[in-house]
C-alpha cells in the first residue's frame, strides 16, 4: 500500500523557526510584484481603484484584486488591503507561495494561532506592517473560492481545459490562481514543453542556480502564454501548449519563446535573498511576541510555583488556552490584574497578555521558560485528558480520584458555579478530579444509550429522571434540618 509523500519543494522549518527571505526566496517575489508591464486581463471590478472589469492591469494587481474577490476575504482583510499597499502585496506574496504548493497547509504566521495542529512561524520580510497573515489553509480556501464565469458549470482542471477554451475564444480561461494551481500540478508536462526537461515549474520558486529576475521572468511568460495568449493554427491540436508571438516577457532575441535562465556563480549567489539586520529584529520580537501569548494563556495553575507537583519528563499537560484574549479571566475581570493585585504582565515575569498556545518540539518545550513553572497532576503517563482513554491511561481517573476528598453532588455543583470560567475553552483540561468523574459518568450514560438505539426525546427522559431522583435524594437528606420550617 502506497503512502503519500510529501514533495521535497515543500518549507519544512521546525515550530517557531521563521521563513527567512532565502526560504521565501524573496527576490523571486520582489521580481514578480514590482513588474510594471499593464499586460494581463482582470476578469473583476477593481477593488484597488476605479478601473471596470477586464482592465489591463500588472501582475501585482490582477493577483490582488483575485485575492479582494474572493468569497472567503474578510471585509476586515479587504479593507486592510485597500489603506495599505504594502501589506496588500506582502499578503499577495505569501498566497502566492501557497498557491503553488511551496508552504505546507500546517504553517501558521500569526501569534495568535491556538489550534496545536499547526506550527507558528513568523516571516520578518512580510511583516513590516500590522496585520495577519494568517495561515496556509485560510489562504488556500481564499483561492479556491474564487468564482469566475467562465469556470461554470465546469471548473477547468488542466492544461488542456485552458487550451480548449482559448480555441473558442475564452481569454483569459480561468483565473489566476486556478491557472497557477493546474501549473503546479503539472509540472512535470510543463518542464517537458518550455524547459526541455531541465527545470519544472516549482524549480522556479526553489532553484537557487538561476537569477531571481530570470526565473521570475520565465513565471511571468508562462503565466501569460496560459492566460493571455490566442491559439496558434501552426500548432498541433493534440498538443497542451499555447504559444503566442507577442508575449511581452519573451526573449528579445526569440520572439514568443521562453526567455533564458541566467546561471548565478557562487558568490552572485551569496548576494541573493540577504536578510537585513532589521529583518533579525523583527523576527526576534515577533518568537518573543509568540512567548507572551503562551505564557498569558496558560492554565491558572501554571502560575502557582509553590505547589508542590510530581517532577516527571514523561507526564506533561498541554498548554492549552483557558480565556479568550479580552482581559475577562477568574480575578481579574475587566482590570487586567490578578487575585494578588499583580497585572498579568507581573505574573507571567513581563510576558504580555494575548492569546494562543503552540506546538512545541520537546527540546523547544522543556527549554522554554514555562515548563519550569508547570505542575503535573499525576505521575502517570499522560500527556492530556482526552474522552478516548488508550489503554496505558485507562487509570489515570482513578489515581487522581483517590487525591482528592469525597464531595456530595449539592458541594459539587457549588464548586463548579463558584470555580467554572465561562470564557475557558470547551476542550481544555479538566482538572479537577469530581470533573473528570462527572465526565466519566455522560460517557457512561452515551455509552448504555447511544443515540442510534433510543431516539432523542427517550434520552432526554432518561437524563432527566436520573437527576430528578438525584435532587430527590439532595431534598430528603435536606428535610428536617435547620432552617426547614416546621410542618403544618
Amino acid at each position: 500500500m502506497s503512502s503519500r509523500r510529501q514533495s521535497p519543494k515543500i518549507l519544512k522549518k521546525s515550530d517557531n523557526a521563521p521563513l527567512t527571505r532565502a526560504d521565501l526566496q524573496y527576490d523571486l517575489l520582489a521580481s514578480l510584484f514590482s513588474d510594471t508591464n499593464e499586460v494581463f486581463t482582470d476578469p473583476f471590478p477593481s477593488q484597488l481603484d476605479t478601473r471596470a472589469a477586464r482592465s489591463r492591469v500588472t501582475f501585482r494587481n490582477l493577483y490582488v484584486n483575485a485575492i479582494m474577490n474572493s468569497p472567503k476575504a474578510s471585509k476586515l482583510l479587504k479593507d486592510k488591503m485597500s489603506d495599505t499597499p504594502e501589506f496588500a502585496t506582502h499578503f499577495a506574496m505569501l498566497s502566492l507561495l501557497t498557491n503553488v504548493g511551496r508552504i505546507n497547509t500546517t504553517m501558521s504566521f500569526f501569534p495568535e494561532m491556538k489550534t496545536t495542529i499547526r506550527t507558528y512561524h513568523p516571516v520578518p520580510a512580510l511583516q513590516r506592517t500590522s496585520g495577519s497573515l494568517q495561515d496556509a489553509p485560510r489562504l488556500k480556501s481564499i483561492l479556491k473560492a474564487l468564482v469566475y464565469d467562465c469556470d461554470s458549470p465546469k471548473l477547468a482542471t488542466t492544461l488542456r481545459d485552458c487550451r480548449s477554451r482559448i480555441d473558442t475564444g475564452i481569454s483569459p480561461p480561468t483565473h489566476i490562481a486556478n491557472l497557477i494551481f493546474i501549473l503546479a500540478n503539472e509540472t512535470i508536462s510543463v518542464s517537458k514543453l518550455h524547459f526541455s526537461g531541465e527545470v519544472d515549474f516549482l524549480d522556479l520558486f526553489t532553484s537557487t542556480r538561476f537569477s531571481s529576475h530570470s526565473r521570475a521572468r520565465a513565471f511571468l511568460w508562462l503565466v501569460y502564454n496560459y492566460y493571455e495568449a490566442t491559439a496558434q493554427s501552426s500548432e498541433p491540436l493534440e498538443s497542451d501548449t499555447v504559444r503566442t508571438d507577442n508575449n511581452p516577457f519573451s526573449d528579445p532575441s526569440r520572439p514568443g519563446e521562453r526567455p533564458l535562465l541566467e546561471e548565478l556563480t557562487e558568490a552572485e549567489t551569496a548576494l541573493e535573498n540577504v536578510d537585513p539586520d532589521d529583518e533579525n529584529e523583527i523576527s526576534e520580537k515577533l518568537v518573543s511576541q509568540r512567548m507572551q501569548f503562551l505564557a498569558a494563556q496558560s492554565p491558572k495553575e501554571f502560575s502557582k510555583v509553590g505547589r508542590n507537583s510530581v517532577k516527571d519528563d514523561e507526564s506533561v499537560m498541554s498548554i492549552e488556552s483557558t480565556v479568550k484574549s479580552k482581559g475577562k479571566r477568574r480575578g481579574a475581570s475587566g482590570t487586567g490584574k490578578t487575585k494578588n493585585g499583580k497585572s498579568a504582565a507581573d505574573a507571567t515575569e513581563g510576558f504580555v497578555d494575548h492569546s494562543a498556545p503552540i506546538r512545541f518540539s520537546d527540546v523547544q518545550y522543556r527549554s522554554s521558560p514555562l515548563q519550569m513553572r508547570q505542575p503535573r497532576l499525576i505521575a502517570a503517563s499522560m500527556h492530556r485528558f482526552s474522552p478516548y482513554a488508550r489503554s496505558h491511561e485507562r487509570h489515570w481517573t482513578n489515581v487522581a480520584l483517590t487525591r482528592s476528598p469525597p464531595r456530595t453532588l449539592l458541594e459539587h455543583a457549588w464548586h463548579v458555579v463558584a470555580r467554572s470560567d465561562p470564557l475557558a475553552d470547551s476542550d481544555e483540561e479538566i482538572e479537577d478530579a469530581h470533573c473528570r468523574n462527572d465526565y466519566g459518568l455522560y460517557r457512561l450514560y452515551n455509552a448504555f444509550f447511544p443515540s442510534s438505539f433510543f431516539p432523542r426525546k427517550v434520552r432526554s427522559l432518561i437524563v432527566h429522571s436520573f437527576h430528578t431522583v438525584q435532587r430527590l435524594n439532595i431534598v430528603c437528606r435536606l428535610r428536617g434540618k435547620d432552617p426547614t420550617p416546621e410542618p403544618e
